[in-house]
């Protein structure tokens, strides 16, 4: 008995991918549903694996056992299914933070820590997190939390608004600085009447880890922000 052409690609998907949802062996009625959410979380395993550039709604297909066409039925286009990934990552940070007691600073602080642990963990997808326009209802819902950490200190949303663009743009910036930095050590001995630049950059390439500089740069900023908008002798 001849197998539907669409039914035919579904074999080869589970074959080629064993941790693809649909499994060899299961009935379509057994199937996980497919839906957005699992489309975008499998387009951005896809862009961990292979990269942003190598997306496609033909790949995808193929990953979840399905024709592209059927992927139509749950995003618009490639462009809404970046959006959809994007959206999967904001739900990622919001899952890791925890939302601690304390004042504005100590929230500030994980919330920063949580954009960070989901960029380290989808380098490949990092671009869409800055990238694109803030449509995104999982942007909307991070932003919503990103104000509620200002909730109990500052009732001016302009004053949230810059507190947050501050720390935003030391977090993407540090980043973006990282991931383009090189791995390896240069060659650090001194050179003539630079002995002094040797022992700095051993300071900061050697002794000082990354994950260290990125606190103490964390909390240094935080320390601008107090003083400058939620210091008692700035707003008495």
């Amino acid at each position: 008995m001849n197998r539907p052409a669409g039914m035919a690609g579904a074999d080869t998907a589970r074959r080629r991918n064993p941790h693809s949802p649909y499994t060899l062996g299961m009935t379509v009625t057994e199937r996980a549903p497919l839906n957005r959410a699992l489309i975008a979380e499998t387009a951005l395993s896809l862009i961990d694996e292979r990269g942003l550039d190598q997306l496609s709604m033909r790949k995808l297909g193929a990953e979840l056992g399905v024709e592209a066409m059927s992927l139509y039925n749950h995003v618009d286009n490639k462009d809404d299914l970046l959006d959809a990934v994007a959206d999967r990552l904001y739900e990622h940070i919001l899952d890791a933070y925890t939302e601690p007691d304390g004042p504005w600073r100590v929230r500030a602080a994980e919330m920063a820590l949580s954009y960070v642990s989901v960029a380290a963990a989808h380098p490949n997808a990092f671009p869409l997190l800055v990238g694109r326009p803030p449509v995104s209802r999982g942007e909307q819902r991070f932003l919503d939390r990103v104000v509620a950490i200002f909730d109990d200190t500052t009732d001016n949303l302009r004053v949230a608004a810059l507190a947050f663009s501050v720390v935003a743009n030391w977090v993407v910036g540090t980043l973006v600085q990282q991931a383009s930095s090189a791995s390896d050590v240069p060659n650090l001995a001194p050179d003539g009447e630079f002995v002094r630049v040797a022992t700095f950059r051993r300071e900061l390439l050697v002794n000082l880890s990354r994950e260290e500089r990125f606190a103490e740069g964390l909390e240094t900023v935080l320390d601008g922000i107090e003083t400058r908008y939620f210091s008692a002798e700035r707003y008495p």
